[in-house]
This record gives structure tokens, C-alpha cells and sequence, in this order.
């Protein structure tokens, strides 16, 4: 769902000293925040829902702890010429070859539509999806991807219009964004988020507010929500429970691409 927006550049009229300028770009920004999140979980199996170009995906590649990368987006065969090449494996692979096959798949889909093939995931992302969604869809998003994929992880990030007086235009940041919430809003949505699916939420963000607005809170807010563990004292990526198993298919998504890539390292003893 990454698109240009307000937040990624500033009118040459606005005086220099309220120009806000982020570095590196909020847009990467996000993406670094999500690849410090698998550097310290190493989820084997990640989906992104609302991936646009695959830009996080090609990223997320070379973290050998991954063995299964998924992208959702409605406009997924449109996009996808974008980053193809770069998900693909290349010979630029083979310097640092990976111990365990990694697989790619690519479906076109909503992330308020279900589909058994997501079941079971440790890290399911949303960057900058949720604002996309109308009442209806976002009424939905909760059941789907917090009651139906229930996966060990999810990660949302969503603007904070608490910061958007400090940008030159008071408007939302971008003309697709059906709402953007404060921060106080968002927290009481996931909160209730949480609660309702046994997880935990805690709150951050990128985009961090110049000195002088420091009570705006970062650009960009994020929920990092954990799936309860039976042990309060760890917590440890959520396995698929015993009740999917016997659950029927349901198959929402169409397979735009699958890429796979074997493993040419040496194997761990």
C-alpha cells in the first residue's frame, strides 16, 4: 500500500526551518523497523498483507531465518513487475548462500478476505494498510487476521495525525486514506484489538517529531502485538493450534507467483 504521499516531501514555500525531513525516509523507515522485528524473533514463515510492490519482501529475503515469505495486495499482477527480478534468486545470491530453501508466493487478495493458506504464520505485517480500509473492511481486518490467521506476531503501523499540523497542509496524507487516526484513537482500537484475540499490544513508531513538537509522538505509530503464551514468564512465536488442523480449506487468494530458492549452504549440524 506504499504510494507517494504528503509525508515524503514538502512544498517549496513552507520556510526552512518547518520543513520536516526524514533520514532515511519514513517509507524505509517502517521497512527497518520490520527487519529489526525479524532479527530479533527469526519467524520462519512471515506474510506481509497490503505488500504494493514488494519492496519489504525483497528486503526480508536475505535473513536465512525465513524459509517462507508471502505478499497479499488486491493489485498484486499490476504491481508486480516492479520488484520481480529482485525477489527472484540471482547469482548475486550464491556469495552468501542460505542454508534452508526459501519460498516466495505472491497472491492477489484483500487482507479482510480468509484464506487457509495464511494459517499457522509467526509474523503476519500491515505498513500502512489499515487507513486504506473502509468501515466495513476495517470492521473486518480484527476477525481475519487476529481471529483466523492468528499468527504468533503482527505489526501495524498506521499515520499519527497528530503530526499532521506540523506538515504544510492539514489533510490526510494521502487521497486514499479513508481515516487517520491520533494516537489516542489508534491504541484504544488495538488495544480492544488485543484483548478481544488473547494478544498484547505495545506501542512505538518511526518518524521520530523535531525538538520543538515533541509531544506530536513519531510519524508513523506502530502496534506490535503478541499472541499470549500458556507461560507469562517467555514468550515464544505461536505455533498453529491443534483446532486448525481439522478446519477446511478456503482458498480467497489467487496465486499470482511462486518463487523458490534452494538452499546452497552448508546445512547445520
Amino acid at each position: 500500500m506504499e504510494k507517494n504521499s504528503m509525508e515524503e516531501f514538502q512544498r517549496s514555500t513552507v520556510p526552512r526551518k518547518n520543513v520536516i525531513e526524514f533520514r532515511p525516509p519514513l517509507y524505509k523507515q517502517r521497512y527497518f523497523f520490520v527487519k529489526d522485528i525479524v532479527n530479533q524473533y527469526k519467524p520462519k514463515k512471515v506474510a506481509d498483507l497490503g505488500c504494493g510492490n514488494a519492496t519489504l519482501l525483497c528486503m526480508l529475503k536475505f535473513h536465512s531465518c525465513v524459509q517462507e515469505l508471502v505478499g497479499v495486495d488486491p493489485l498484486m499482477d499490476r504491481l508486480l513487475d516492479w520488484n520481480s527480478d529482485k525477489l527472484s534468486p540471482s547469482i548475486g545470491d550464491h556469495l552468501d548462500p542460505r542454508d534452508l530453501d526459501l519460498s516466495i508466493v505472491l497472491y492477489r487478495g484483500s487482507a479482510v478476505e480468509k484464506d487457509s493458506r495464511l494459517l499457522g504464520f509467526d509474523l503476519i505485517t500491515c505498513i500502512e494498510l489499515i487507513e486504506h480500509l473502509d468501515s466495513e473492511d476495517l470492521a473486518k481486518f480484527p476477525e481475519v487476521v487476529f481471529g483466523y490467521f492468528s499468527p504468533g506476531m503482527v505489526v501495524i503501523s498506521t499515520p499519527n495525525s497528530d503530526f499532521n499540523p506540523l506538515f504544510p497542509a492539514s489533510t490526510f496524507r494521502n487521497s486514499d486514506h479513508k481515516f487517520e487516526w491520533n494516537q489516542t484513537q489508534f491504541q484504544h482500537w488495538a488495544s480492544n484489538v488485543a484483548k478481544l484475540y488473547s494478544y498484547t499490544v505495545e506501542f512505538t513508531g518511526v518518524g521520530a517529531p523535531p525538538p520543538w513538537a515533541k509531544h506530536v509522538g513519531y510519524c508513523t505509530q506502530i502496534g506490535i502485538f503478541k499472541k499470549k503464551q500458556p507461560d507469562p514468564g517467555s514468550w515464544i512465536l505461536a505455533k498453529p493450534t491443534g483446532s486448525r488442523v481439522s478446519e477446511p480449506e478456503e482458498h480467497a487468494y489467487q496465486v499470482v507467483s511462486i518463487l523458490c530458492e534452494v538452499a546452497t549452504g552448508a546445512k547445520s549440524t
